[in-house]
């Protein structure tokens, strides 16, 4: 559960409640007393069943009614907005180009490894710790001076190597 709009059938008053609120507005009938940060899907079951319990605002009648889910205002289950979500490659962990998602939708690789397995030659094995068995990154030192470069251990908590 992400947004609700809440409306007074009396009076058009609306209202734009996330989780917090809605839950705020639940306790006020005396529900979810004993849990203090309860699952969404509850909190939308309560809500749809007791919309009539709950009081406008503005006029004070009861009988709120749910205007629209902002959650489900998607038609195509695509994100609302026009941004697109980054995909790595799975081999070197670089940005995949937009332009080569929108062509291969399912690419996996860059095209440079992607190169290198059509032609059957081996990418780069990654690196593991040797104490736990994570993935190890080579990244830039925070000293001054000539840049020199560190092998860190990916896994949580992280390893000194």
């Amino acid at each position: 559960m992400q947004q609700v709009t809440l409306g007074c059938p009396h009076c058009n008053w609306q209202a734009i409640c996330n989780q917090a609120e809605v839950e705020h507005r639940l306790r006020g009938l005396g529900l979810l007393r004993r849990a203090p940060h309860p699952p969404g899907e509850l909190v939308a079951e309560l809500l749809n069943a007791n919309l009539s319990r709950l009081s406008c605002d503005a006029c004070g009648n009861t009988g709120i009614v749910l205007a629209r889910d902002h959650e489900d205002n998607n038609d195509d289950d695509r994100p609302s907005d026009d941004w697109q979500q980054a995909i790595v490659c799975e081999v070197c962990k670089k940005l995949i180009p937009p332009e080569r998602v929108e062509i291969f939708p399912d690419a996996r690789r860059c095209v440079d490894c992607q190169g290198l397995a059509d032609r059957g030659e081996e990418p780069q094995e990654p690196d593991f710790c040797p104490k736990c068995g994570s993935l190890v990154e080579l990244r830039v030192s925070r000293g001054t001076g000539i840049t020199r470069y560190k092998r860190f251990c990916t896994g949580s908590p992280a390893c000194r190597l």
